[in-house]
């Protein structure tokens, strides 16, 4: 029987690109993941990593290994959850949080996932933004939160568990009647004389902000809001324009276009979060998230 923590191991590897970097966020030395990389390809029998100058890679097997652990996981997961059901007599309870744009295609899927795992799961939802999250979560008034930031600034926070989902490229949100709407592509430094509808005013969430001021402008703040349809219908009526995810085609109006950005691309990396102790609906979803990116 494998060892699913030496499994967790090489895929904290993999996902690295180098022994060295695996070992900073497993807190191990470079030694003793080496160990446990030679130990796992002993019981296999054959290499699981191939090493060059640019970084390491899983084989073949390597990623027959990782991916029927991560199966391992979640089947072994699914058993806990029920077996405390079946103790306790009581059903799992999912409190989730997430930004608002999550709850058009995110929080449905992750949801759907769910219900295959634990069907008989009860769930609360809560609207909150990236900074109100994670006060919930470390007051353990949510179990897992949906959260976006800029890429790249989220630093290792040790009372959190942060799984990432995705990396979303940013669009411009204009009026159909925009002198740019035809555009294939719209060089974001040519909105510099626009007003803008923003998102939070939480720092790590501000990536409208910091993709105008990255091209070289400051942005006019016109109105800031959180919700979607405010933002559509803001920019519909002409008071402004705005950056959104590819979530927000779902849900697009008619009079109103999205189009792609020019080189380089802001982006918004979406994750999932928890504080440890996880408690058992924030480890099941967390594996999910975590084997399952989830389509959009």
């Amino acid at each position: 029987m494998l060892d699913l923590s030496a499994v967790d191991t090489l895929r904290e590897v993999a996902e690295q690109g180098s022994l060295s970097a695996a070992a900073r966020t497993l807190h191990y030395t470079q030694p003793a993941i080496s160990r446990r990389i030679a130990q796992l390809e002993r019981e296999v029998g054959q290499p699981l990593l191939i090493r060059s100058r640019r970084g390491v890679y899983l084989t073949t097997a390597g990623e027959l290994v990782v991916a029927h652990g991560e199966a391992l996981r979640l089947r072994l997961l699914r058993m806990e959850t029920e077996l405390a059901e079946i103790a306790g007599g009581t059903r799992l309870t999912a409190r989730i949080g997430a930004f608002p744009s999550a709850f058009v295609g995110l929080v449905p899927e992750l949801l759907r996932r769910l219900r295959k795992h634990a069907p008989s799961a009860e769930l609360m939802l809560v609207r909150c933004g990236h900074d109100d999250a994670l006060v919930r979560l470390r007051r353990a008034e949510i179990d897992i939160a949906l959260v976006f930031s800029r890429s790249n600034l989220e630093g290792r926070q040790p009372d959190l568990i942060r799984v990432e989902i995705a990396r979303e490229p940013m669009l411009a949100l204009l009026p159909r009647g925009h002198r740019f709407a035809r555009r294939r592509k719209v060089d974001l430094a040519t909105l510099a004389r626009e007003r803008w509808i923003v998102g939070a005013a939480d720092d790590p969430s501000s990536v409208i902000v910091a993709a105008c001021r990255a091209a070289g402008f400051e942005p006019e703040i016109a109105f800031r809001t959180d919700d979607a349809l405010a933002t559509q219908s803001l920019v519909a009526a002409g008071l402004g324009v705005s950056l959104s995810s590819p979530w927000l085609q779902e849900m697009l109006r008619d009079d109103v276009v999205l189009r792609q950005l020019s080189d380089p691309v802001p982006t918004r990396e979406i994750s999932a979060v928890a504080a440890t102790p996880t408690s058992p609906a924030a480890e099941l979803l967390l594996e999910l998230a975590r084997t399952s990116a989830l389509d959009h």
